[in-house]
């Protein structure tokens, strides 16, 4: 199975990979989230100082004609894919089909992220013309990613002496490639970026999250360590960016393997978000379905199904039933119980974590058909079960 994609400024949360565990594909670590506007509407950012309001060119219809071009694209790369490429192509994938699931609000966080693109560039006001950083707000407000890169390398080009404009020209290209799954040329530019500006943490932050994602894990977590670090020093222990470098942090000691470094970096994030949230918000049912799974790869299983059952719990209040998320904890506790050897309980969440997968993707979708294969399996392994102690009376 697959979902995904956490940043800075403002900070996301996005899943990071799948692991294998027996019979069962069990979702692993996710980043955090951030709370939309409720009126952001066509308006993408106002840019005071100096600057004009920005108008989007780009409509709902459009943002979700690119996501499907894009999900058909990924499906295409991820079946000819190498595969040590197939983990972060299955993430994006995962992501954009859950962009998709409630293209609604997922085309809001885009707009979102293009008001922090425009206000980011609103820092260099004043390195470069008026008029060069106008119309390059613009074009990003557009969605011309072809102008905005060809704008960004004009402005590189005309203020070699200002480390601000070029570090900032790098990592909006970064942005750019990231967006068209151009991961490794993406983190060329966000370290370039780091290099000439190594105290933004949303560049570090940005790096770190494609260092991971190309498989560089002791990179990411430097660049997590001296976001972390930065982010102590400006807000203190309980911020919500502190608890977003921890939990991406464990996230990455976790796709090392370094199971117990992992559930510090998690606990140390629960405690933080508890405080910030309280017990039923999406980030907190992240931190307990990164703790169970943690858990269950040390083969904790009863412990992990504590933590799993929370984050379920949780997930159920805040989006009902008919939620891919929801379906992958689901399919998580199904593994745990499986681990544990109760498969009827196995089986009654993999059967509802099915239903979840066939409602929301389709009955033909390749997640929905990957769950399908493992409750098979586990059907015809209670079966015989049942057949051999049938036999032994």
């Amino acid at each position: 199975m697959l979902f995904i994609r956490g940043k800075k400024m403002p900070p996301f949360r996005k899943l990071l990979y799948l692991s294998v565990l027996i019979l069962f594909s069990v979702i692993g670590p996710l980043y955090h989230s951030v709370a939309l506007g409720d009126d952001i509407g066509q308006v993408v950012g106002d840019v005071s100082d100096g600057g004009s309001v920005v108008h989007t060119g780009l409509t709902l219809q459009q943002y979700e004609a690119e996501l499907k071009r894009r999900e058909k694209e990924l499906e295409t790369r991820f079946v000819r894919a190498h595969p040590n490429d197939r983990q972060h192509l299955e993430a994006q994938l995962h992501a954009t089909q859950g962009h998709l699931q409630d293209i609604e609000q997922s085309y809001q966080a885009h707009i979102e992220d293009l008001a922090d693109r425009i206000a980011q560039l609103e820092s260099i006001r004043g390195e470069v013309s008026d008029e060069l950083l106008s119309k390059t707000q613009q074009a990003v407000a557009n969605g011309d990613t072809q102008q905005v890169d060809r704008l960004l390398q004009q402005m590189e080009t005309q203020t070699q002496n200002s480390y601000p404009v070029m570090a900032q020209a790098n990592y909006q290209r970064c942005q750019i490639a990231a967006d068209e799954i151009r991961y490794r040329q993406a983190f060329t530019l966000c370290q370039r970026a780091v290099q000439l500006v190594p105290d933004r943490t949303d560049y570090l932050s940005d790096v770190a999250d494609l260092a991971h994602t190309l498989g560089e894990y002791k990179i990411a977590i430097a660049y997590y360590e001296q976001a972390l670090t930065i982010d102590l020093n400006t807000h203190g222990e309980d911020h919500p960016d502190v608890a977003i470098n921890r939990n991406n942090l464990g996230a990455t000691w976790d796709a090392l393997g370094e199971y117990k470094k992992a559930i510090g970096y998690y606990e140390q994030a629960l405690v933080s978000d508890l405080k910030t949230y309280g017990e039923d918000h999406p980030d907190v049912a992240i931190d307990h379905n990164n703790l169970g799974m943690a858990w269950h790869a040390l083969g904790e299983y009863a412990k992990a199904i504590g933590y799993l059952e929370q984050a379920l719990t949780s997930d159920l209040k805040t989006y009902g039933e008919d939620d891919l998320q929801v379906a992958t904890y689901r399919n998580n506790l199904a593994g745990a119980w499986y681990a544990l050897g109760d498969y009827n309980k196995a089986n009654s969440y993999l059967a509802q974590a099915l239903a979840g997968f066939e409602k929301v993707l389709g009955e033909n979708h390749p997640n929905t058909t990957g769950v399908r294969a493992n409750y098979q399996q586990l059907l015809k392994h209670i079966q015989d079960q049942e057949s051999e102690s049938s036999a032994e009376k």
